[in-house]
């Protein structure tokens, strides 16, 4: 969810995949262990943290390869960075053909992040069931999906069901949570696009009032409804974030960044 890509550092894990350099900072796999922490007790910690901490990873790496592998299809180069707070898709350069100023252009690439989730977590409900297990919507139970493996019931803890779990939940929840209109994220990328075609004059602030309360909503909703301090106080700073945006531009002083830059996938 940062505007910009962090400083490069020593201890950054560099690879390829699909052609993409992958630069991981280390704040990383710091901010991965402390939200892993809050659901990690007993003598399984260890293990939970760490299956915790691959979902993740792989959840934000399949979620940024999405965004890429949309600018490829526009003729944009890019490289991918996970960071503290997420993940980055940044462009590179704009190849022969590139529509990157296309609002069409803005919102594909912008969706194809979740989209690319919402695609591994089908993969994985589709492995769930061709290997004999279940998988169910169920509204009354959050987070609103049920699944079973076929499994034999043991007394210890099964790291399959574990991982199952955890990359359902980012995928399909965190994946949903992220179309939010709440700027940063995809969802607040693609509003501000849409708003700003429709009233070019006011869109982009309209754009930041409906992150405002769209992040003040689902603050209020993670903290009463989920009981997660963390989505408080994440949402609550993105509203107050987009509020400040908006006195700055209304030349009110607050604030760092602008808003009227290119898209931060």
């Amino acid at each position: 969810m940062l505007l910009g890509e962090p400083p490069q550092t020593q201890y950054d894990l560099n690879f390829s995949i699909l052609g993409f350099p992958v630069r991981v900072h280390p704040f990383f796999w710091l901010a991965a262990f402390i939200l892993g922490s809050r659901g990690a007790s007993g003598e399984d910690a260890g293990l939970l943290l760490l299956i915790w901490v691959v979902a993740l990873f792989v959840s934000i790496l399949v979620h940024e390869l999405g965004h890429s592998l949309m600018m490829r299809r526009f003729g944009i180069s890019s490289h991918i960075v996970l960071h503290m707070m997420g993940g980055l898709a940044i462009p590179d350069s704009f190849g022969f053909g590139a529509r990157s100023n296309d609002s069409r252009t803005s919102i594909l690439i912008s969706f194809a992040g979740p989209a690319a989730g919402f695609l591994f977590a089908a993969l994985i409900v589709l492995v769930i069931l061709a290997t004999g297990g279940r998988f169910q919507i169920d509204p009354s139970h959050f987070p609103f999906y049920r699944f079973a493996l076929n499994v034999a019931p043991g007394p210890e803890i099964n790291p399959w069901e574990q991982l199952t779990h955890a990359l359902l939940y980012i995928n399909i929840f965190w994946g949903l949570v992220n179309l939010l209109p709440v700027y940063p994220l995809d969802g607040g990328q693609i509003a501000r696009t849409v708003m700003i075609d429709q009233d070019p004059g006011r869109g982009a602030i309209n754009s930041l009032w409906l992150s405002v309360f769209a992040g003040a909503g689902m603050a209020v909703v993670g903290y009463a409804v989920l009981h997660s301090f963390f989505v408080l106080i994440m949402f609550g700073m993105l509203a107050a974030q987009s509020y400040m945006a908006i006195q700055q531009m209304r030349g009110g002083g607050f604030g760092g960044g602008g808003f009227g830059g290119g898209n931060p996938w």
